[in-house]
């Protein structure tokens, strides 16, 4: 099994690598990108240094490529995530506080569709042949407007509150270190 991301350890989202769920067949149908998880990643990486970190720093600790770095970044800039501080002694750092950045800010900075993989997601409706009456098309606008409610109120803040409670909860089950 490949390297699970950080969201597929909170319910509340859709795992870029959907892990088997008994019950559950075939390929999932809505994901989160590798890039949007790498992007959040990322953004959550800046802020727990609470400063400013470089390109080379970012990579190393993400243990991703820096032109995948500094493309992702281009992008969070571009989408007002993150801000850019040039010089000898330049990196990146969030544009606002963490708890004011959600994570749709992200997902709509890296990518075109804020909530990939939905179908009848389009405002074309044209290009559905069950367009005159379909029930299933109100299924998945309830399901795009849930998703879309959780990512933009959950920020980044709100993950690494998250990740430190399941880090206190997993050291006190199997303690780490001479604890």
């Amino acid at each position: 099994m490949g390297k699970i991301g950080f969201f597929t350890d909170w319910w509340f989202f859709v795992p870029p690598v959907f892990p088997r769920i008994p019950g559950l067949r075939g390929d999932p149908m809505f994901r989160i990108t590798k890039a949007e998880e790498q992007a959040v990643r990322l953004t959550m990486r800046l802020a727990s240094a609470g400063g400013q970190q470089t390109l080379a720093d970012l990579a190393a600790a993400e243990q991703l490529p820096a032109p995948t770095v500094a493309k992702l970044l281009g992008l969070l800039r571009k989408g007002q995530v993150v801000s850019a501080v040039r010089g000898r002694n330049g990196g990146y750092v969030l544009a606002d506080a963490p708890a004011r950045i959600s994570t749709g800010m992200i997902v709509r900075s890296v990518s075109n569709d804020p909530t990939p993989g939905l179908p009848c997601g389009d405002t074309d409706q044209q290009s559905c042949p069950r367009n005159s009456d379909c029930g299933l098309r109100a299924v998945w606008q309830h399901l795009e407007a849930r998703l879309t409610e959780v990512l933009n109120n959950t920020s980044v803040a709100d993950l690494l509150q998250k990740e430190a409670q399941a880090a206190a909860y997993l050291q006190i089950q199997w303690p780490i270190g001479g604890e």
